[in-house]
């Protein structure tokens, strides 16, 4: 049985804090460090970058919590999101058995790290509120956990690898400890790329195993969808919300005519506002590294996407940002048919004023 000699683990949770930050003003505010570049080392293209690179803050070490000491650090976005991320060595001394992954990827998910990391972005938050807009930490959080293999004590190439270690992969990626069946080992392990012979990324819904010694653009991809994931729950989860919130407002009676008192006004700004902002983060998200082309990123990217589901959870947020129009264009309606019946009233009244004047004269 392989062993890995070199490796890391890591626990990524996604938190959206606000508007937008601004990544001069964060780095005005404390000392950063941008992510590099894409590395291209299996020839993407040069258009595969970040559009406005995240900065990375090291936020110091963790230790009790798993088998060696770890470093923790965030990852800014100008979308206004952040992403904490655990880091610990895989491997150490005599390496770990390939048999060990799923009694480590059990124990760390069991750890209840993401009441921690709430609170490491809460203190982050206080530091640099001034470079953020409209500051607000949502609920809603999105954990992924990587498990990086960069070397193993006997090369393999990746088919003989997933032949051999097809049960113990899919219990690592499902965070369980007995193994799995033979239709759940297939499902788990249905998101599996290549570049060589020798390198594979295993893409499950909430984990992914990456063996490669190049792993960093690989990490990166995944841990901007898993961004992505949370902004797509928190747009929905917004959207929601105003629906409910809307279609009490529709349906209440109201006593005073619309054209004397305009009680849909605040609505409708709402309502446009959150059209706005709701295509506007979406576009942000999309558009923070730009993949072109069939190239092995574009591939993680799209293996990742399909397992997130991110094209439901766009169409779920089309189909409801369509309800939110419909409410738009009820509640104009409303209107426009209470100011023509007014209208109507008015000039019916002037009518009667033009003949009473006219029988009293």
């Amino acid at each position: 049985m392989n062993k890995i000699m070199q490796g890391q683990v890591i626990a990524l949770f996604a938190f959206d804090v606000g508007y937008e930050i601004s990544l001069d003003k964060l780095r005005a505010l404390m000392a950063t460090t941008p992510v590099q570049p894409l590395s291209r080392k299996k020839q993407t293209p040069t258009y595969l970058q970040y559009v406005k690179t995240p900065q990375i803050l090291h936020l110091g070490m963790v230790t009790g919590h798993f088998e060696t000491q770890g470093t923790i650090q965030a990852m800014v976005y100008d979308f206004g999101a952040i992403s904490i991320s655990y880091h610990w060595s895989l491997a150490q001394g005599a390496g770990v058995e390939m048999t060990d992954l799923p009694r480590i990827s059990h124990s760390l998910y069991n750890l209840g790290l993401e009441a921690q990391a709430r609170e490491q972005v809460e203190t982050l938050i206080k530091k640099i509120e001034p470079a953020i807009t409209r500051p607000n930490l949502e609920r809603l959080v999105e954990d992924y956990y990587m498990f990086i293999i960069e070397k193993l004590d006997e090369p393999l190439k990746a088919d003989e690898l997933l032949v051999q270690n097809r049960s113990i992969l899919a219990q690592t990626l499902r965070f369980e400890t007995s193994a799995l069946s033979k239709s759940l080992q297939d499902e788990a392990l249905s998101q599996g790329i290549s570049y060589y012979d020798n390198d594979l990324t295993l893409i499950d819904w909430n984990a992914a195993i990456i063996v490669d010694r190049d792993y960093e653009d690989t990490a990166s991809v995944l841990e901007l969808l898993n961004v992505e994931l949370l902004e797509a729950r928190y747009i929905d989860w917004q959207l929601d919300r105003k629906i409910e919130e809307f279609g009490a407002r529709v349906r209440k009676p109201k006593d005073i005519p619309v054209p004397l008192r305009n009680p849909y006004k605040q609505a409708i700004r709402e309502i446009a506002d959150l059209r706005l902002e709701s295509s506007l983060l979406s576009e942000r998200v999309e558009n923070a590294l730009k993949l072109v082309g069939d190239q092995y990123l574009a591939r993680i990217h799209s293996a990742a996407a399909r397992r997130f589901y991110l094209h439901e959870w766009d169409r779920n947020i089309s189909r409801k940002l369509d309800i939110i129009t419909d409410y738009y264009e009820l509640i104009k309606d409303r209107i426009q048919t209470a100011q023509s019946q007014t209208l109507e009233v008015i000039i019916v009244a002037l009518i009667l004023v033009e003949l009473i004047v006219a029988f009293v004269k």
